[in-house]
């Protein structure tokens, strides 16, 4: 099996016989290394409801009041590993977006603990190898 240089970005498939390479990291949003911003319209923004450390389940989506494109989701991405800034969708009550500032810092204190042992791997995610991605800001913290 080959094996991706490291510290590279690896696109998943879903082709037959395809193994993530060795000293790679799912970064997906089946992982905590998920971005919990999502594109589209209207944008998402996606909690964590399972463990942190095993396979992610999600609390269903809050709608954002307006749409995202990738590069926003990138940068509030990168924002929020690097300054903890959390971009929430409007009108929340405040029990909601205690809820929501209050998962989104378990996270994020999660990914950083781990991005610290993974100085050297790899990040796979579905995005096009040459495009935006938000596993960029995952390889520049844990080899920073």
């Amino acid at each position: 099996m080959m094996q991706a240089p490291p510290g590279s970005r690896v696109q998943l498939s879903r082709a037959r016989g395809w193994r993530l390479p060795p000293r790679s990291v799912k970064c997906d949003r089946s992982t905590v290394f998920g971005n919990p911003w999502k594109s589209g319209l209207p944008g998402l923004l996606r909690l964590p409801a399972g463990a942190l450390r095993g396979r992610m389940t999600w609390d269903a989506p809050r709608q954002m009041d307006h749409a995202l494109t990738t590069d926003d989701t990138i940068g509030l991405h990168a924002d929020w590993l690097r300054n903890g800034n959390a971009y929430l969708p409007a009108g929340l009550s405040e029990p909601e977006t205690l809820r929501c500032l209050d998962a989104l810092a378990e996270t994020r204190a999660t990914v950083l603990d781990l991005l610290a042992e993974l100085r050297g791997f790899s990040f796979a995610c579905w995005c096009a190898p040459n495009g935006p991605c938000h596993a960029q800001t995952l390889l520049e913290i844990a080899n920073g």
